[in-house]
């Protein structure tokens, strides 16, 4: 007897085949969602750096006080997502006299995003209060 030439795929193979696609499309779909969450967590890092400098820049050149503030929102811009980021302002003493060290820390709203990301900037600055009571002691008269 002879044997005949196979024509087509068993049953066996062809759900061997489906398994190993299906395990493939979900390792896929894996790593999809890994890169979608990284690619946001990039973005939001970004976001808070910016809004981060901003507001360091607006304390630097004093149109925003240099004083302690908790949870403040972002309220004067015109980006609506700037809305779900507050931020926190710490001002301590730093080492040497006549210094301060400011920390501002931007964060996302917790209640919004089930991982809100955090971004914290600290510069030494001169103490206003400092400075400004030694003054020049230079006076004119005529």
């Amino acid at each position: 007897m002879t044997r005949r030439a196979r024509q087509a795929f068993s049953l066996l193979e062809i759900i061997l085949a489906l398994a190993i696609l299906a395990g493939a499309v979900a390792v896929l779909g894996q790593l999809s969602n890994a890169g979608f969450e990284n690619a946001r967590l990039a973005r939001d890092l970004t976001l808070a750096q910016l809004y981060c400098e901003s507001k360091m820049a607006e304390i630097v050149a004093g149109l925003s006080p240099v004083e302690a503030q908790q949870g403040v929102p972002f309220e004067d811009t015109e980006d609506p997502a700037a809305l779900e980021w507050t931020y926190t302002v710490e001002v301590n003493p730093a080492a040497q006299d006549g210094l301060l060290e400011v920390r501002v820390t931007v964060s996302q709203d917790p209640a919004v995003h089930a991982k809100p990301v955090e971004y914290s900037l600290v510069r030494w600055m001169a103490d206003p209060e400092a400075t400004g009571a030694s003054g020049s002691g230079a006076e004119s008269s005529l």
